[in-house]
């Protein structure tokens, strides 16, 4: 079972969730979207690995994170946007290939992709959301610090201690993957997410 964390003021909470997809009859349209499925309590924890080990990468589908970070984008709001919204991968990500597939292998298009190499581009790109590869804890923060005003969601496919940097991080486990939460960050982000999103987790717990 994934376990991840979210982390305030020191303390380290164990909080994994993961999508998988379902059909919601509330939400726009008939859309698929992807159900929130709470899969650990919260709880005291120790703090897991800054890094992914690329042995834990090469074991999880593409197909499998798409849907990851395509749930976390369907439940996140952006003020004012009123189109899909774009999301910038840095090259770097080991994931690179399936979040940038062709618009007509996408079973169904929930955001736009570009590939950056470099914060400049990032900079000089109009990004909703970032997902960053192997860019470093100061280097996120540099990124969330600079986009401040400016609605960015942030995830990270290699921090799945998430105690600075993105809001979302990727936690791969076996052949699952599952995210953890830094809710100070995404409470900096100015994007909203769906607290249904967040309200099973205390629901279920």
């Amino acid at each position: 079972m994934p376990r991840c964390l979210v982390r305030r003021r020191g303390v380290s909470y164990c909080m994994a969730i993961s999508f998988q997809r379902t059909t919601r009859a509330d939400m726009v349209g008939k859309a698929t979207l992807f159900a929130v499925i709470v899969l650990a309590s919260i709880g005291i924890c120790p703090s897991l690995r800054a890094q992914a080990p690329h042995d834990d990468l090469t074991q999880v589908s593409d197909a499998d994170v798409r849907r990851t970070v395509s749930g976390i984008i369907s439940y996140s709001h952006w003020p004012r946007l009123t189109q899909l919204p774009t999301l910038c991968v840095f090259s770097s990500a080991h994931f690179l290939s399936g979040l940038t597939m062709p618009v007509e292998t996408q079973e169904k298009r929930l955001f736009n992709t570009i590939i950056i190499k470099d914060t400049q581009e990032l900079f000089a790109s109009d990004c909703d959301a970032v997902y960053f590869g192997e860019e470093t804890i100061p280097e996120q923060v540099n990124v969330a610090s600079y986009a401040i005003g400016h609605p960015l969601m942030t995830i990270a496919e290699q921090s799945p201690d998430c105690h600075e940097g993105s809001a979302f991080c990727l936690v791969f486990i076996g052949k699952t993957v599952g995210f953890s939460i830094n809710m100070e960050a995404l409470s900096r982000t100015g994007v909203r997410v769906n607290p249904d999103a967040l309200m099973l987790a205390r629901v279920r717990n």
